[in-house]
C-alpha cells in the first residue's frame, strides 16, 4: 500500500477519547475496507487515526469517513462536558 495519512483529534478528556476509540471500533476491519487499512489510537485525551491505502482515492474516502465520525464522537463529548 502506497498512500498513508494521520489525523488527531482533541477531546474534552482521557475518557471521552477511549469512548470514541470503543464506538468507532466496530467499524475496523471490516470487509468494506478493500483498497484501505485504518487504525484508531489514543494518547490520553487525543484520538489519533491512521489509514493505509492502495490509492489516493481509497485514502481520501477512509479518512473522510472516518473524521466524519470521530468528529461527530467529539462533539458529543464537548457537548456532555
Amino acid at each position: 500500500m502506497g498512500f498513508s495519512g494521520e489525523k488527531e483529534f482533541e477531546f474534552p478528556s482521557n475518557a471521552a477519547a477511549l469512548a470514541a476509540k470503543k464506538a468507532l471500533s466496530a467499524e475496523l476491519g471490516k470487509g468494506f475496507e478493500k483498497r484501505a487499512a485504518s487504525t484508531i489510537n489514543t494518547n490520553k485525551n487525543l484520538v489519533l487515526l491512521r489509514v493505509v491505502a492502495e490509492d489516493g482515492r481509497a485514502l481520501g474516502a477512509s479518512l473522510g469517513s472516518f473524521s466524519r465520525m470521530i468528529v461527530m464522537c467529539r462533539e458529543i463529548a464537548f457537548t456532555e462536558e
